[in-house]
């Protein structure tokens, strides 16, 4: 395929981040790549700076044949469907953000000298 992901389903934890690596063929060197949210279809471009694009959202290109999604701080919200695209190629990432497990409470161990005092 022109375009492809290395991972098409990737979690993570709030607050947390991802990445997500999209490659593309070489003839698709010089071209338009981005990173979308396929429901709401907002874009965030490869190279673009300007303030409208997300400081959560760090889009690299190696400008060989891949470029690097970064999603850092996730919330809970961004969950959902996204594409890597480069022109009109797209290919599908599906992003599953949880809650972070507790940790489990620990409990002191007892020590040998805790059952001497009891005697």
């Amino acid at each position: 395929p022109d375009v492809s992901v290395v991972n098409s389903s990737v979690s993570g934890h709030e607050g947390g981040d991802i990445s997500v690596q999209c490659l593309y063929s070489y003839a698709y060197k010089h071209k338009l790549k981005q990173w979308c949210r396929i429901e709401d279809k907002s874009c965030y471009t490869v190279g673009k700076t300007d303030t409208s694009q997300n400081p959560l959202v760090k889009i690299s290109d190696d400008g060989r044949s891949s470029f690097t999604v970064l999603m850092t701080g996730l919330r809970l919200t961004d969950s959902g469907w996204y594409c890597c695209s480069v022109e009109d190629m797209q290919a599908v990432v599906q992003l599953t953000v949880t809650k972070p497990k507790q940790a489990p409470t620990t409990v002191p161990a007892a020590t040998p000298s805790d059952f001497e005092k009891d005697m």
